[in-house]
Formats: C-alpha cells, sequence, structure tokens
C-alpha cells in the first residue's frame, strides 16, 4: 500500500449502513417510476456519499437512470433529511428540458425554477428567484459563466453537475467559475469517469473532495500511479481509492433483462446533387461555391454535403417549399426515408394485433 493511499484513507470517514426501499423514496415524493433493484443500491450508496463525504461521482453507463437515481437523491435531502434546498443542477442545454420533464413527472413536489433565456428573461427569473420559493434551479454551463454573480449570492444545498467531464481541466473556467459559488453536497455525472489522463481524473476527484485530494497533492497522485496501466496491483489500489467516490456500472452487470444492442450497418450511395458539389468541394471550383469555398475546412464541407445539399447556400430552389425534392436531393434522406416507410408498416401491424387481442 503506498503512501498516498495510507493519506488518502486517513482522510474518508466509514459509511454507515441502512436500507433504503421504493416505498421509502414514495413517502418523500417520489411518483411515476418504479426504481430498478440497482438504480435502488445507487440511490443508496449517494445517501452514505451524502452523510459522510463533500461529493461523489455517479458514472453509470448511459440508459441506466442517472438522472432518476439523482432525483431520487434530492427527494431524501428534503424529505429524510428536511433540508428544502436550495438545489442547482447544471447540465447542458440540450438536455436541460429532458431534467425538466423528469423531475416535473418524478417529483412532483419540488418546485423547479428553469434559469434560461435572454437577459431581460433572466432577470425575471432573478426577480422571481429572490420573493417566490424553489426547491431546484435548472440551468446551464454558459448561464453559470454569464450570471456568476447571481449564483454565487446562494448558499447551495447541493450542485449536480450533469456530463461532468467538463470539469476534468481544473484550469477550465467553469471548473474555477463553480468552486466559487457556496456549495453543499457536489454530485458529477458522467458516463465517461475513467480517463487515460490521471491528471484529468485528479481534477473531477478534487472538485468532489477538496479536502481529500488537495491540489498540494496533484503530483504525488501523479507519480504514484503513472504506471496503472501496466501494473495490475497498483491498478487495484487506484480502483480502492476511487470506491468511495466513484459509481461505475454498465449495462452489461446490472440490466440483466435487457436485451443485447444490435447494430445495422445501411450503406448509400449519392445523389447526382450530392455527386456534384461533393466533386466541386474536392476541386474547390469557385464558379459552385465562390471564392470562399478555398478558405473553408474541407473535411467538415464534404460531410455537410453527404447529409444533404441543401445545407450549403444558393443550392436550394427558390421559392423555398415543402416537398418531396427534400427527401429525393438527399441518398441518405432517401434511404432514411424507406426505413420510416417499413417502420411504420410494421407498427401499423403491431397495433392491429394488440388492438385484436383487446
Amino acid at each position: 500500500m503506498t503512501d498516498f493511499l495510507l493519506t488518502i484513507k486517513k482522510r474518508i470517514p466509514d459509511k454507515k449502513k441502512r436500507s433504503l426501499t421504493q416505498s421509502d423514496l414514495q413517502k418523500w415524493g417520489l411518483r411515476g417510476i418504479q426504481l430498478r433493484n440497482y438504480q435502488l443500491d445507487g440511490v443508496h450508496w449517494l445517501t452514505q456519499c451524502l452523510e459522510n463525504q463533500e461529493g461523489c461521482i455517479l458514472g453509470d453507463e448511459m440508459g441506466l437512470g442517472k438522472t432518476c437515481q439523482t432525483i431520487s437523491l434530492l427527494l431524501y435531502i428534503t424529505g429524510e433529511c428536511g433540508k428544502k434546498g436550495p438545489f442547482l443542477v447544471v447540465s447542458p442545454l440540450s438536455v436541460m428540458e429532458n431534467w425538466r420533464k423528469e423531475m416535473e413527472s418524478f417529483a412532483p413536489s419540488l418546485k423547479i425554477l428553469c434559469y434560461q433565456g435572454d437577459k431581460e428573461r433572466r432577470a425575471e427569473i432573478q426577480q422571481e428567484a429572490n420573493t417566490k420559493h424553489f426547491s431546484v434551479l435548472l440551468t446551464t454551463y454558459e448561464m453559470c459563466l454569464r450570471d456568476a454573480s447571481f449564483f454565487k449570492k446562494w448558499k447551495w444545498e447541493a450542485l449536480v453537475v450533469d456530463e461532468a467531464h467538463r470539469l476534468k481541466n481544473q484550469n477550465s473556467l467553469l471548473y474555477q467559475t463553480l468552486i466559487e459559488f457556496s456549495l453543499g453536497f457536489r454530485m458529477l455525472l458522467t458516463g465517461t469517469p475513467i480517463q487515460n489522463n490521471l491528471h484529468e481524473l485528479y481534477s473531477l476527484l478534487s472538485f468532489i473532495q477538496p479536502s481529500v485530494f488537495t491540489a498540494d497533492d496533484t503530483d504525488s497522485f501523479l507519480t504514484c500511479y503513472c504506471n496503472v496501466q501496466k501494473q495490475s496491483e497498483l491498478a487495484a489500489e487506484l480502483q480502492s481509492v476511487l470506491e468511495p467516490f466513484l459509481l461505475r456500472r454498465v449495462k452489461s452487470e446490472v440490466a440483466l433483462d435487457l436485451p443485447k444492442k444490435t447494430e445495422l450497418v445501411m450503406y448509400h450511395g449519392m445523389t447526382a446533387l450530392q455527386k456534384k458539389y461533393y466533386k466541386a468541394i474536392l476541386t474547390k471550383d469557385p464558379d459552385a461555391f465562390g471564392n470562399e469555398q478555398g478558405k473553408l475546412n474541407i473535411l467538415m464541407q464534404l460531410r455537410k454535403c453527404v447529409i444533404h445539399p441543401y445545407l450549403f447556400d444558393g443550392v436550394e430552389p427558390e421559392p423555398f417549399v415543402m416537398g418531396e425534392h427534400l427527401v429525393e436531393a438527399s441518398g441518405k434522406f432517401c434511404i432514411l426515408d424507406s426505413m420510416l416507410i417499413y417502420l411504420h408498416k410494421g407498427l401499423g401491424y403491431l397495433l392491429m394485433l394488440i388492438c385484436d387481442r383487446c
């Protein structure tokens, strides 16, 4: 056992064992979902981390329900611990709406406030936050950076960061901004928690447990585990270090009732219009796109052409109207259209069978 591991273990309190059931979560406000056994185990692990640590990383593979486990933890904090928040959930803009819908569906007792919009809209939300009670403030990375002064005014009972690999660099602006907030429990969600780069891994650990993984110990950590990929004993020791702070599960281990994923690769050609502009991009034909074409990234332009030629200005015929030409201009859209027709017919047949049995 290395000196680094001995130092870390001295800083980690022992976790208390306790049980957690679906009925407990329902008592605290969980609605509309029945958690699987591994999800209940995950929530149980999260509650232990909450009671004994400053933070943790939930690194379950995509599709195992990190969102519903997180919502269950927030209900545990409000129901069992009697702490009404506020909680800060930071996510990419692309999944913010999904967070809102799941919170409203699974935890209707939590008052959700979505912090997003232009300057005037955000000013209205700030006024609402200052005058009305809310449980969860849901926002994006960009909003945290843009309106950091507003977020610093609050004492957040818990912080949840979705797709938290954005924090793998301790010197990033997002990392430096979030650590300036007044934070209670810190929870990171990421489907790729263990990186090949040890420095990135230490950044995540330092964010959730700054008193355990201190900035002064960064070099010691990197030196101690620099050969972790070559030495199995060292890998086992690193796993021992991570175990109290990181829960990582994959579908093949816990979701045994799910069918195995099947991938089907479909090949398609390009339409005559796509071939025309594909050749023009390769030859940097000024008549096709103008002189600006030569300054653009050729590979990116080729990818756009393969998707749909109408992505280029001046290619789609005017006046712009909806019609089959939108499909017929792209080989990828043609094959997708054929697949959708086939799947729609199959769905119709399935619905007929269901109706007959009813």
